[in-house]
């Protein structure tokens, strides 16, 4: 299952727990265990809220999920930002169009480690350990970037309906 943490905070706020670092998560803004937030769980791939609904006074999370996921268009606009791991949009991809999504992205990876490479700064003083392989540092060290790059490669699937899982058919 590929779902999205959103915390409703005070003020009727909506966040998004998001592992794509500080730059993308905004729910740090909610300071250490806030007394008045509430957690919710919406699936990517039913595109439904997981558990109860929420409360008729947490109107605003309904708002947040229908301007970010409500139609096609807006979930490429969420992922363009780099808000979602390549593991997520492969699985919001039919199957026939995942592996060449996944081999696009690969490409990527390299070109990461290669740019790295080039800086001739490497993590270890013997050199890169990575030479010819993918190396995680380089994206772990641009993970917003690196996303943005896979985003593009899927939304170039994800336009075409039938790429599309069957939840976001239409």
């Amino acid at each position: 299952m590929d779902s999205m943490v959103c915390v409703v905070g005070a003020g009727d706020r909506v966040y998004v727990k998001d592992s794509a670092g500080p730059d993308v998560d905004r729910t740090s803004e909610l300071g250490p265990n806030p007394p008045d937030y509430r957690e919710y769980e919406f699936d990517l791939t039913t595109r439904r809220l997981i558990g109860s609904p929420p409360p008729a006074g947490d109107h605003e999370l309904l708002v947040f999920l229908d301007r970010r996921f409500g139609t096609p268009d807006r979930l490429m606009r969420f992922a363009e930002e780099g808000h979602l791991s390549k593991g997520v949009l492969a699985g919001l991809l039919e199957i026939d169009d995942r592996r060449s999504y996944l081999d696009a992205c690969a490409a990527i990876e390299l070109q990461f480690t290669k740019d790295c490479a080039a800086k001739n700064d490497p993590c270890l003083e013997s050199g890169c350990s990575a030479e010819g392989e993918v190396c995680l540092q380089p994206l772990l060290n641009n993970e917003v970037e690196y996303r943005k790059a896979c985003a593009a490669e899927w939304i170039n699937r994800f336009t075409n309906p039938r790429s599309r899982i069957t939840a976001w058919k239409n």
